[in-house]
């Protein structure tokens, strides 16, 4: 594969930080942010110790990394995580994540992998998040790579075939991991499903005639993210509510950088990010379906299957589940004072928010039960 064909999507490279990095240092919003973020830290010795980095490691290490350390003390309960001996360190991953949050998923995942000695990922992201210039410089120098999600009709299938061969020859000429969601956009329904399409478009960039094959050989591992709390709740409301009365959503200027923004600094409880087992492994021996779209179903199944498995349910999840049906079913997992404290927070949350009262509720639960709904089905 040729690496210009990748040149409009790819991520920054080490002789090009730099510049980059000159090029942030010079935009007026960013520095505003930083300042309002790392109050404790006089600008003029973060733009000293930027303008020290020279490769991308040394951004996700002494950028990314310290801004997570102070942004999981100041907003979560810790990060915990699971699954990682699942992995060998002299492979190559694409895991396929389930996803709540447009920057923590894969960023908290990066950090669990840096902490236990393995290579960050490469991290794909929709075009849509990135109106602003500074911001494509920002996240292409945490190695992120840009999903065409904009195109036209005609256009969508050359944007598929670009992005899966630049995904086969990332991991296969590369030899870098990648983190992808599981679907496009985020689960706000807490409902996580893996689109069979996703499967579809891997496969085209594949070298082989048999779509199992261009499967096994990017090494799919299902990645599952967890939240006690998750910080968009109310925000995503208003949309869930819309699509259940069958109504189009209209998403409002700024919106997704609102959830960002609530996203990184809200409160989150305990986070825990579980690396399931990889698909070769699990399909190792059975059976498969014939024909690809029944493949890639099944696939996309096993998928689900394995998030599931080892999702971390909070026991938020269990107090959503029980106050949506009325019952006590898992109150073993949480204290009579967390149900308490939780429907506190659940009416909070709600108030102000416009639309029957039941039909909220009941939205507003389900984005925290789903996962035990899922894991118990």
């Amino acid at each position: 594969m040729n690496i210009m064909d990748f040149e409009d999507i790819r991520p920054y490279h080490d002789e090009e930080v730099k510049e980059k990095i000159n090029s942030l240092l010079g935009e007026e919003q960013f520095c505003q942010i930083i300042q309002q973020v790392l109050p404790e830290i006089p600008f003029p010795m973060f733009e000293r110790q930027m303008r020290n980095i020279d490769t991308i490691y040394d951004f996700q290490t002494k950028v990314v990394v310290p801004l997570l350390d102070k942004l999981l003390s100041q907003s979560t309960n810790g990060l915990s995580y699971s699954g990682i001996e699942n992995l060998e360190k002299n492979k190559s991953y694409l895991f396929v994540s389930t996803h709540r949050d447009i920057v923590l998923d894969s960023a908290l995942m990066d950090y669990a992998l840096l902490k236990e000695g393995f290579s960050t990922a490469e991290i794909a992201i929709g075009d849509n998040l990135m109106k602003i210039p500074w911001i494509v410089d920002l996240v292409k120098l945490n190695k992120t790579f840009i999903v065409k999600r904009s195109l036209s009709k005609d256009q969508k299938l050359d944007g598929s075939k670009q992005l899966s061969q630049y995904i086969n020859y990332t991991i296969k000429e590369k030899g870098e991991n990648i983190w992808i969601a599981h679907k496009a956009g985020r689960s706000k329904d807490g409902n996580d499903k893996t689109n069979a399409n996703i499967l579809k478009m891997f496969n085209l960039g594949g070298e082989a005639e048999v779509a199992i094959e261009n499967i096994k050989s990017l090494n799919i591992c299902p990645v599952s993210i967890s939240y006690e709390y998750n910080p968009c709740d109310a925000l995503t409301l208003p949309e869930l509510m819309t699509i259940a009365n069958g109504e189009k959503y209209e998403k409002q200027p700024m919106e997704d950088l609102i959830h960002m923004g609530e996203g990184l600094q809200g409160r989150k409880g305990k986070v825990e990010v579980s690396f399931g087992k990889p698909l070769n492994g699990i399909i190792e021996g059975k059976d498969l379906p014939k024909s690809n779209p029944e493949l890639f179903q099944f696939l996309a199944k096993t998928i689900d299957r394995e998030i599931y498995n080892s999702y971390k349910l909070m026991p938020t999840n269990y107090m959503a589940f029980d106050l949506l049906n009325n019952s006590s079913a898992h109150a073993s997992n949480y204290s009579q004072e967390e149900k308490n404290e939780f429907e506190t927070y659940v009416n909070k949350k709600l108030q102000g928010i416009e639309g029957d009262e039941a039909f909220k509720r009941e939205t507003f639960l389900k984005m925290y039960a789903y996962p035990v709904i899922n894991k118990e089905g």
